[in-house]
């Protein structure tokens, strides 16, 4: 019941490399520098967490008065890549495995830069790879269904088990589905794990 901006895109290694360089230590992924469009993986939920307190104190003099830049709620997340009309995949009802990269395609066998498939593949408001390429941390503990505002699932004292959504380069057309969820940090250890960014009205 409020408006929010999302990302267009996950956060891709160039973006990370900022936050790594304005705090000294190292970046998660081999090579990056060869992929600077591709999104950030390696990465834990407590590390998106640091990314989002960062760049929210970056950009806190720009942002109007009551948004604060966070990772997306479960909820928030699911609205923008399945839109009002409840969508399977963001762009309809039928997986297309040309409109996102994951292992269906029998293409790719790792990350693709972020928006390489779009418009085709994007939700209804234009956000990109919200279906494969890279697993999302969500702010949201994984809890029952529906969602819940109240009921502690947007606690930031535990770190785990946290929500994952959007499934990656390695999933097929299930896990790629608008609804599906995932959890902990195996996403992390196998380089599956990127986030992308909310800027929101709500804070916990």
């Amino acid at each position: 019941p409020y408006n929010y901006w999302m990302a267009r895109f996950p956060v891709t290694n160039e973006l990370y490399s900022t936050f790594t360089k304005a705090n000294e230590i190292k970046h998660p992924v081999e090579g990056w520098e060869k992929k600077l469009a591709h999104p950030i993986v390696y990465v834990k939920w407590i590390d998106s967490m640091e990314y989002c307190k960062w760049l929210n104190d970056l950009l806190k003099p720009d942002l109007p008065v009551g948004l604060i830049v966070r990772l997306p709620t479960e909820a928030e997340w699911e609205k923008a890549a399945r839109g009002v009309d409840g969508r399977t995949y963001p762009w309809g009802d039928l997986f297309d495995s040309s409109k996102c990269n994951t292992s269906a395609g029998g293409r790719r066998g790792g990350t693709t830069p972020v928006g390489a498939y779009s418009p085709y593949g994007d939700s209804p408001y234009g956000c990109a790879d919200m279906a494969g390429n890279v697993w999302e941390w969500t702010h949201s503990l994984k809890k029952e269904y529906p969602y819940s505002f109240d009921d502690n699932r947007e606690y930031e004292k535990i770190s785990v088990p946290h929500v994952l959504r959007g499934g990656s380069f390695f999933v097929n057309e299930v896990g790629a589905h608008c609804a599906y969820r995932s959890e902990g940090d195996l996403m992390y250890f196998h380089g599956y794990a990127g986030f992308r960014v909310v800027i929101s009205p709500v804070t916990f």
